[in-house]
Protein backbone atom coordinates (compact mmCIF):
# COMPACT_ATOMS: atom_id res chain seq x y z
CA UNK A 1 0.00 0.00 0.00
CA UNK A 2 1.38 3.40 -1.02
CA UNK A 3 0.80 6.17 1.48
CA UNK A 4 1.72 9.70 0.41
CA UNK A 5 2.05 12.40 3.02
CA UNK A 6 0.73 15.83 2.04
CA UNK A 7 1.59 19.28 3.32
CA UNK A 8 -1.96 20.35 4.10
CA UNK A 9 -4.36 19.93 6.98
CA UNK A 10 -8.04 19.29 7.54
CA UNK A 11 -9.15 21.00 4.32
CA UNK A 12 -7.08 18.66 2.12
CA UNK A 13 -9.93 16.13 1.76
CA UNK A 14 -12.57 17.27 -0.72
CA UNK A 15 -15.70 18.86 0.70
CA UNK A 16 -14.38 20.54 3.85
CA UNK A 17 -14.11 24.19 4.86
CA UNK A 18 -12.41 25.64 7.91
CA UNK A 19 -11.83 28.91 9.74
CA UNK A 20 -9.96 30.13 12.77
CA UNK A 21 -10.75 33.51 14.35
CA UNK A 22 -10.12 35.56 17.46
CA UNK A 23 -13.26 35.74 19.58
CA UNK A 24 -11.60 37.07 22.74
CA UNK A 25 -12.02 34.00 24.95
CA UNK A 26 -8.25 33.99 25.48
CA UNK A 27 -6.18 37.03 26.30
CA UNK A 28 -4.48 36.88 22.91
CA UNK A 29 -4.40 34.96 19.66
CA UNK A 30 -6.92 32.93 17.69
CA UNK A 31 -9.32 31.05 19.92
CA UNK A 32 -12.31 29.78 17.94
CA UNK A 33 -12.20 27.18 15.16
CA UNK A 34 -14.93 26.03 12.82
CA UNK A 35 -14.95 22.98 10.56
CA UNK A 36 -17.79 22.54 8.07
CA UNK A 37 -18.70 19.96 5.43
CA UNK A 38 -20.12 21.21 2.13
CA UNK A 39 -22.14 18.01 1.85
CA UNK A 40 -24.08 18.85 5.01
CA UNK A 41 -24.36 16.18 7.70
CA UNK A 42 -22.11 13.22 6.81
CA UNK A 43 -21.12 9.96 8.52
CA UNK A 44 -19.14 10.84 11.64
CA UNK A 45 -17.72 9.14 14.71
CA UNK A 46 -16.13 10.13 17.96
CA UNK A 47 -14.06 8.95 20.90
CA UNK A 48 -14.34 10.73 24.22
CA UNK A 49 -12.69 10.99 27.62
CA UNK A 50 -13.56 8.28 30.13
CA UNK A 51 -13.05 10.73 33.00
CA UNK A 52 -16.16 10.63 35.24
CA UNK A 53 -16.15 14.43 35.18
CA UNK A 54 -17.01 15.17 31.56
CA UNK A 55 -17.09 18.71 30.22
CA UNK A 56 -20.35 20.11 28.85
CA UNK A 57 -19.25 19.97 25.18
CA UNK A 58 -18.22 16.32 25.60
CA UNK A 59 -21.63 15.41 27.04
CA UNK A 60 -23.44 17.32 24.30
CA UNK A 61 -21.42 15.93 21.39
CA UNK A 62 -21.78 12.37 22.67
CA UNK A 63 -25.55 12.89 22.68
CA UNK A 64 -25.50 14.31 19.17
CA UNK A 65 -23.56 11.37 17.74
CA UNK A 66 -25.75 8.83 19.51
CA UNK A 67 -28.79 10.43 17.90
CA UNK A 68 -27.72 10.30 14.25
CA UNK A 69 -24.01 9.41 13.77
CA UNK A 70 -23.79 12.31 11.34
CA UNK A 71 -22.26 15.76 11.72
CA UNK A 72 -22.13 18.71 9.35
CA UNK A 73 -19.88 20.94 11.41
CA UNK A 74 -17.67 21.15 14.49
CA UNK A 75 -17.12 24.33 16.50
CA UNK A 76 -14.34 24.52 19.08
CA UNK A 77 -12.95 27.18 21.37
CA UNK A 78 -9.76 27.47 23.39
CA UNK A 79 -9.23 29.47 26.55
CA UNK A 80 -12.12 27.96 28.52
CA UNK A 81 -12.84 24.26 29.01
CA UNK A 82 -16.53 24.78 29.90
CA UNK A 83 -16.01 21.90 32.34
CA UNK A 84 -17.58 21.50 35.79
CA UNK A 85 -19.92 24.36 34.89
CA UNK A 86 -23.28 22.68 35.57
CA UNK A 87 -26.48 23.52 33.74
CA UNK A 88 -25.14 26.82 32.51
CA UNK A 89 -22.25 25.05 30.84
CA UNK A 90 -24.63 22.68 29.06
CA UNK A 91 -26.77 25.60 27.91
CA UNK A 92 -23.70 27.42 26.61
CA UNK A 93 -22.48 24.36 24.70
CA UNK A 94 -25.97 23.88 23.25
CA UNK A 95 -26.04 27.53 22.22
CA UNK A 96 -22.73 27.10 20.38
CA UNK A 97 -24.22 24.15 18.47
CA UNK A 98 -27.54 25.89 17.88
CA UNK A 99 -26.07 29.10 16.50
CA UNK A 100 -23.63 27.24 14.28
CA UNK A 101 -26.46 25.08 12.96
CA UNK A 102 -28.67 28.09 12.31
CA UNK A 103 -25.96 29.87 10.31
CA UNK A 104 -25.02 26.78 8.28
CA UNK A 105 -28.51 25.40 7.62
CA UNK A 106 -28.07 22.37 9.86
CA UNK A 107 -29.93 20.93 12.83
CA UNK A 108 -28.38 21.53 16.24
CA UNK A 109 -27.67 17.83 16.81
CA UNK A 110 -25.64 17.79 13.58
CA UNK A 111 -22.99 20.05 15.12
CA UNK A 112 -20.14 18.86 17.36
CA UNK A 113 -18.86 21.17 20.09
CA UNK A 114 -15.45 21.11 21.78
CA UNK A 115 -13.71 23.33 24.31
CA UNK A 116 -10.29 23.47 25.93
CA UNK A 117 -8.72 25.64 28.61
CA UNK A 118 -9.35 26.34 32.27
CA UNK A 119 -11.72 24.03 34.17
CA UNK A 120 -14.48 25.65 36.23
CA UNK A 121 -14.86 28.91 34.29
CA UNK A 122 -17.81 30.03 32.17
CA UNK A 123 -17.67 30.90 28.50
CA UNK A 124 -18.07 34.60 27.60
CA UNK A 125 -20.98 33.81 25.33
CA UNK A 126 -21.33 37.21 23.69
CA UNK A 127 -17.75 36.92 22.48
CA UNK A 128 -18.21 33.27 21.50
CA UNK A 129 -21.33 34.01 19.48
CA UNK A 130 -19.63 36.89 17.68
CA UNK A 131 -16.71 34.59 16.96
CA UNK A 132 -18.96 31.91 15.50
CA UNK A 133 -20.58 34.45 13.18
CA UNK A 134 -17.19 35.67 12.01
CA UNK A 135 -15.93 32.10 11.54
CA UNK A 136 -18.93 31.20 9.38
CA UNK A 137 -18.22 34.24 7.20
CA UNK A 138 -14.58 33.20 6.83
CA UNK A 139 -15.07 29.51 6.01
CA UNK A 140 -12.71 28.46 3.23
CA UNK A 141 -11.07 25.32 1.77
CA UNK A 142 -7.71 27.14 1.66
CA UNK A 143 -4.48 26.04 3.28
CA UNK A 144 -4.45 29.22 5.33
CA UNK A 145 -7.94 28.46 6.67
CA UNK A 146 -6.74 25.03 7.77
CA UNK A 147 -3.72 26.57 9.51
CA UNK A 148 -5.86 29.18 11.26
CA UNK A 149 -8.24 26.52 12.58
CA UNK A 150 -5.30 24.45 13.86
CA UNK A 151 -3.90 27.51 15.66
CA UNK A 152 -7.25 28.49 17.15
CA UNK A 153 -7.56 25.31 19.25
CA UNK A 154 -4.15 25.66 20.93
CA UNK A 155 -3.56 26.57 24.58
CA UNK A 156 -0.05 25.92 25.95
CA UNK A 157 0.96 24.10 22.75
CA UNK A 158 4.11 25.40 21.13
CA UNK A 159 2.90 24.94 17.55
CA UNK A 160 -0.07 23.66 15.49
CA UNK A 161 -0.28 19.96 14.72
CA UNK A 162 -1.53 18.91 11.26
CA UNK A 163 -1.21 15.75 9.16
CA UNK A 164 -2.69 14.82 5.77
CA UNK A 165 -2.16 11.73 3.59
CA UNK A 166 -3.30 10.17 0.32
CA UNK A 167 -4.01 6.46 0.39
CA UNK A 168 -5.65 4.02 -2.04
CA UNK A 169 -8.55 1.92 -0.80
CA UNK A 170 -8.49 -1.81 -1.49
CA UNK A 171 -10.50 -1.24 -4.66
CA UNK A 172 -7.88 1.23 -5.93
CA UNK A 173 -9.65 4.54 -5.36
CA UNK A 174 -7.44 7.33 -3.93
CA UNK A 175 -8.81 8.99 -0.81
CA UNK A 176 -7.45 11.62 1.55
CA UNK A 177 -7.37 11.52 5.35
CA UNK A 178 -6.32 14.53 7.40
CA UNK A 179 -6.32 15.77 10.96
CA UNK A 180 -5.39 18.51 13.37
CA UNK A 181 -4.76 18.24 17.09
CA UNK A 182 -3.99 20.14 20.24
CA UNK A 183 -2.57 18.90 23.49
CA UNK A 184 0.42 19.75 25.64
CA UNK A 185 -0.48 18.99 29.25
CA UNK A 186 -3.05 16.94 31.16
CA UNK A 187 -2.30 14.19 28.67
CA UNK A 188 -3.03 10.55 29.37
CA UNK A 189 -5.98 9.92 27.07
CA UNK A 190 -8.25 7.07 27.97
CA UNK A 191 -10.64 7.37 25.07
CA UNK A 192 -13.66 5.25 24.39
CA UNK A 193 -16.51 5.32 21.69
CA UNK A 194 -4.82 19.40 28.54
CA UNK A 195 -6.73 18.73 27.19
CA UNK A 196 -6.47 16.84 23.99
CA UNK A 197 -8.63 17.57 20.96
CA UNK A 198 -8.31 15.87 17.59
CA UNK A 199 -10.42 16.58 14.51
CA UNK A 200 -10.19 14.38 11.42
CA UNK A 201 -11.60 14.65 7.92
CA UNK A 202 -11.71 12.27 4.98
CA UNK A 203 -13.28 12.40 1.54
CA UNK A 204 -13.80 8.62 1.55
CA UNK A 205 -17.33 7.25 1.49
CA UNK A 206 -17.52 5.22 4.69
CA UNK A 207 -20.24 3.24 6.43
CA UNK A 208 -20.88 4.93 9.82
CA UNK A 209 -20.39 1.73 11.80
CA UNK A 210 -17.07 0.97 10.10
CA UNK A 211 -16.00 4.58 10.61
CA UNK A 212 -16.66 4.24 14.32
CA UNK A 213 -14.85 0.91 14.71
CA UNK A 214 -11.97 2.08 12.54
CA UNK A 215 -11.57 5.24 14.61
CA UNK A 216 -11.56 3.33 17.89
CA UNK A 217 -9.00 0.85 16.59
CA UNK A 218 -6.70 3.68 15.53
CA UNK A 219 -7.19 5.58 18.79
CA UNK A 220 -6.26 2.48 20.79
CA UNK A 221 -2.97 2.16 18.89
CA UNK A 222 -2.05 5.83 18.98
CA UNK A 223 -3.65 8.38 21.31
CA UNK A 224 -4.38 5.81 24.00
CA UNK A 225 -0.66 4.98 24.01
CA UNK A 226 0.72 8.42 24.86
CA UNK A 227 1.29 10.11 28.19
CA UNK A 228 2.72 13.45 29.24
CA UNK A 229 1.76 13.60 32.92
CA UNK A 230 -0.64 10.67 33.48
CA UNK A 231 -3.59 13.05 33.96
CA UNK A 232 -6.76 12.32 31.97
CA UNK A 233 -8.61 15.45 30.94
CA UNK A 234 -12.30 16.18 31.31
CA UNK A 235 -12.43 17.41 27.70
CA UNK A 236 -10.59 14.84 25.56
CA UNK A 237 -12.35 14.36 22.26
CA UNK A 238 -11.65 12.90 18.82
CA UNK A 239 -14.07 13.45 15.94
CA UNK A 240 -13.93 12.26 12.34
CA UNK A 241 -16.17 13.32 9.44
CA UNK A 242 -16.36 11.59 6.03
CA UNK A 243 -17.61 13.69 3.10
CA UNK A 244 -17.81 10.84 0.57
CA UNK A 245 -16.48 13.08 -2.21
CA UNK A 246 -13.74 10.63 -3.29
CA UNK A 247 -16.25 8.53 -5.21
CA UNK A 248 -15.23 5.14 -3.82
CA UNK A 249 -17.68 2.39 -3.03
CA UNK A 250 -18.88 2.63 0.56
CA UNK A 251 -16.23 1.23 2.88
CA UNK A 252 -17.49 -1.38 5.31
CA UNK A 253 -14.03 -2.69 6.05
CA UNK A 254 -10.81 -1.63 4.31
CA UNK A 255 -7.30 -2.36 5.54
CA UNK A 256 -5.73 0.46 3.55
CA UNK A 257 -8.12 3.06 4.93
CA UNK A 258 -7.39 1.73 8.40
CA UNK A 259 -3.64 2.04 7.83
CA UNK A 260 -4.07 5.60 6.60
CA UNK A 261 -6.12 6.53 9.65
CA UNK A 262 -3.57 4.79 11.89
CA UNK A 263 -0.79 6.83 10.32
CA UNK A 264 -2.54 10.18 10.75
CA UNK A 265 -3.46 9.54 14.38
CA UNK A 266 -0.04 8.12 15.27
CA UNK A 267 1.72 11.14 13.78
CA UNK A 268 -0.59 13.51 15.64
CA UNK A 269 -0.06 11.54 18.86
CA UNK A 270 3.72 11.84 18.55
CA UNK A 271 3.42 15.55 17.79
CA UNK A 272 1.47 16.00 21.02
CA UNK A 273 4.21 14.30 23.02
CA UNK A 274 7.05 16.15 21.28
CA UNK A 275 5.34 19.49 21.83
CA UNK A 276 4.24 18.82 25.40
CA UNK A 277 4.56 21.43 28.13
CA UNK A 278 8.23 21.90 28.89
CA UNK A 279 9.27 18.81 26.94
CA UNK A 280 12.85 18.60 25.65
CA UNK A 281 13.00 14.88 24.83
CA UNK A 282 10.54 12.27 23.56
CA UNK A 283 10.76 8.59 24.44
CA UNK A 284 9.36 5.71 22.45
CA UNK A 285 8.86 2.56 24.48
CA UNK A 286 8.78 -0.61 22.39
CA UNK A 287 7.78 -3.76 24.23
CA UNK A 288 7.98 -7.18 22.57
CA UNK A 289 8.03 -10.77 23.72
CA UNK A 290 5.07 -10.22 26.03
CA UNK A 291 2.29 -12.57 26.99
CA UNK A 292 -1.15 -11.89 25.55
CA UNK A 293 -2.70 -8.75 27.03
CA UNK A 294 0.52 -7.68 28.78
CA UNK A 295 2.48 -5.57 26.29
CA UNK A 296 0.35 -2.43 26.57
CA UNK A 297 0.53 -2.50 30.36
CA UNK A 298 4.29 -2.69 30.30
CA UNK A 299 4.78 -0.01 27.65
CA UNK A 300 2.46 2.52 29.31
CA UNK A 301 3.97 1.98 32.76
CA UNK A 302 7.44 2.75 31.45
CA UNK A 303 6.34 5.75 29.37
CA UNK A 304 4.42 7.13 32.34
CA UNK A 305 7.08 6.73 35.02
CA UNK A 306 7.81 10.13 36.57
CA UNK A 307 11.21 8.93 37.76
CA UNK A 308 12.13 7.82 34.25
CA UNK A 309 10.80 11.11 32.85
CA UNK A 310 13.09 13.01 35.20
CA UNK A 311 16.04 10.82 34.20
CA UNK A 312 15.19 11.41 30.54
CA UNK A 313 15.32 15.17 31.11
CA UNK A 314 18.82 14.83 32.53
CA UNK A 315 19.99 12.38 29.87
CA UNK A 316 20.60 9.81 32.60
CA UNK A 317 20.45 6.16 31.38
CA UNK A 318 18.99 4.99 34.69
CA UNK A 319 17.76 1.61 33.51
CA UNK A 320 16.69 0.66 37.03
CA UNK A 321 13.70 2.98 36.63
CA UNK A 322 12.63 1.11 33.51
CA UNK A 323 12.90 -2.22 35.31
CA UNK A 324 10.98 -0.90 38.32
CA UNK A 325 8.18 0.42 36.12
CA UNK A 326 7.92 -2.93 34.38
CA UNK A 327 7.72 -4.59 37.77
CA UNK A 328 4.71 -2.59 38.94
CA UNK A 329 3.01 -2.46 35.53
CA UNK A 330 0.96 -5.56 36.21
CA UNK A 331 2.49 -7.34 33.21
CA UNK A 332 3.53 -10.90 34.00
CA UNK A 333 7.18 -11.73 33.19
CA UNK A 334 10.25 -13.38 34.61
CA UNK A 335 12.94 -10.73 35.31
CA UNK A 336 15.67 -13.25 34.42
CA UNK A 337 14.43 -13.18 30.79
CA UNK A 338 14.35 -9.39 30.44
CA UNK A 339 16.49 -7.65 27.80
CA UNK A 340 16.60 -3.84 27.65
CA UNK A 341 18.26 -1.62 25.04
CA UNK A 342 18.35 2.14 24.55
CA UNK A 343 18.64 3.59 21.04
CA UNK A 344 18.77 6.97 19.31
CA UNK A 345 20.36 8.59 16.29
CA UNK A 346 23.56 8.67 18.38
CA UNK A 347 23.77 4.89 18.57
CA UNK A 348 22.53 2.12 20.82
CA UNK A 349 23.48 0.38 24.03
CA UNK A 350 22.32 -2.81 25.71
CA UNK A 351 21.60 -2.12 29.37
CA UNK A 352 20.25 -5.50 30.48
CA UNK A 353 20.58 -8.82 28.67
CA UNK A 354 18.56 -11.84 29.76
CA UNK A 355 18.28 -10.43 33.26
CA UNK A 356 21.94 -9.41 33.61
CA UNK A 357 22.96 -5.71 33.83
CA UNK A 358 25.76 -4.78 31.41
CA UNK A 359 28.45 -2.13 31.64
CA UNK A 360 29.90 -0.13 34.48
CA UNK A 361 28.12 2.40 36.66
CA UNK A 362 28.69 5.30 34.24
CA UNK A 363 27.53 3.45 31.10
CA UNK A 364 29.41 5.76 28.68
CA UNK A 365 27.80 4.37 25.53
CA UNK A 366 24.31 4.78 26.98
CA UNK A 367 25.09 8.34 28.13
CA UNK A 368 25.97 9.23 24.55
CA UNK A 369 22.76 7.65 23.23
CA UNK A 370 20.71 9.63 25.76
CA UNK A 371 21.97 12.99 24.43
CA UNK A 372 19.54 12.81 21.48
CA UNK A 373 16.13 14.50 21.50
CA UNK A 374 14.30 11.26 20.66
CA UNK A 375 15.08 8.13 22.68
CA UNK A 376 13.88 4.56 22.13
CA UNK A 377 13.68 2.04 24.96
CA UNK A 378 13.46 -1.43 23.44
CA UNK A 379 12.23 -4.08 25.89
CA UNK A 380 12.04 -7.81 25.29
CA UNK A 381 10.18 -9.61 28.09
CA UNK A 382 11.04 -13.02 26.64
CA UNK A 383 7.60 -14.43 27.40
CA UNK A 384 5.48 -14.48 24.25
CA UNK A 385 4.66 -12.88 20.91
CA UNK A 386 2.71 -9.73 21.80
CA UNK A 387 4.10 -6.25 21.06
CA UNK A 388 3.08 -2.67 21.88
CA UNK A 389 4.54 0.81 21.55
CA UNK A 390 3.93 3.81 23.79
CA UNK A 391 5.22 7.37 23.69
CA UNK A 392 6.10 9.76 26.47
CA UNK A 393 8.32 12.75 27.19
CA UNK A 394 10.63 14.08 29.85
CA UNK A 395 9.51 15.92 32.98
CA UNK A 396 11.33 19.22 33.01
CA UNK A 397 11.60 22.44 35.00
CA UNK A 398 9.47 23.98 32.26
CA UNK A 399 6.56 21.65 32.92
CA UNK A 400 6.60 22.43 36.64
CA UNK A 401 6.87 26.18 35.96
CA UNK A 402 3.89 26.20 33.57
CA UNK A 403 1.65 24.16 35.87
CA UNK A 404 2.66 25.88 39.09
CA UNK A 405 0.97 29.06 37.90
CA UNK A 406 -1.50 27.88 35.26
CA UNK A 407 -4.49 29.48 36.96
CA UNK A 408 -2.85 32.44 38.69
Amino acid sequence: MELKRLRGGITEPEGFLAAGVRAGVRSKGLDLALLSCEEGPVPSAGAFTTNTVKAAPVILTMRHLRRERRLGAVVANSGCANSFTGERGLRDAARMAGLTAELLGLKAHQVGVASTGMIGTYLPMEKVEAGIREAVARLSPSREASRSAARAILTTDRSPKEVAVHVETEDGVPVTIAGMAKGAGMIRPRLRTATMLVFLTTDARVDPLFLRSSLQASVDRSLNMITVDNDTSTNDMVLVMASGRAGNGELRGDRNFQRGLDFVLTELAKMIVKGAEGATRMMEVRVKGARRGEARKAAMAVAGSNLLKAALFGGDPNWGRVVAALGYSGARFNPSRLTLKVKSRRGEATLVERGKPLGGPELPEAVEVMKASEIIFEIDLGEGEEEATAWGCDLSHGYVRINSRYRT
